[in-house]
């Protein structure tokens, strides 16, 4: 053992969201979980969960969804296939403050529009989404146009950590 230092990369991304669900509110929270993959789990879940309620995937070259190890969901282009649902992401902006809807069918599920620029890694939202979209859900979706594995993070215009 040594107690040398040694130069190297280390990354932490992490989503804490509080969403407001019909007078109450939910904390759903996204955690790395591996490379390029988020774990999203509800406030209130064990944290001994490994991959928490929902995993998403980016290392496929599309983003693929998980729950309990079995693939539940993907994304093709603008499409979300999640359980039985399919979702329709539609981008109003993308650079340099994240804006878009999601749309069900006819009826659109959740508006996103990013407050504050990105600083130091951080991102501020605000979010209208339907009463009947699961928090978790609604979390998924925003991970998938937010894209966490491309976003690094820094300080100031210094380079990623």
């Amino acid at each position: 053992m040594t107690d040398e230092l040694r130069p190297g990369r280390a990354e932490m991304r992490m989503l804490v969201t509080t969403l407001g669900i019909d007078g109450a509110s939910a904390t759903v929270v996204s955690i790395q979980a591996g490379h390029h993959r988020q774990g999203i789990r509800l406030g209130t879940d064990r944290w001994e969960i490994d991959e928490g309620r929902l995993l998403v995937d980016f290392n496929h070259g599309l983003p693929l969804l998980f729950a309990d190890r079995q693939q539940v969901g993907e994304r093709l282009g603008n499409t979300v296939r999640l359980w039985s649902q399919e979702y329709r992401i539609h981008r109003q902006w993308l650079w340099p403050k994240l804006r878009f809807t999601v749309t069900a069918g006819e009826r659109t599920v959740l508006r996103v529009h990013e407050r504050l620029r990105r600083n130091d890694g951080a991102r501020a939202l605000d979010t209208h989404s339907d009463p009947g979209l699961d928090p978790v859900v609604t979390l998924a979706l925003i991970l998938l146009e937010g894209r966490p594995h491309k976003m690094g993070l820094s300080r100031g215009d210094a380079a990623p950590l």
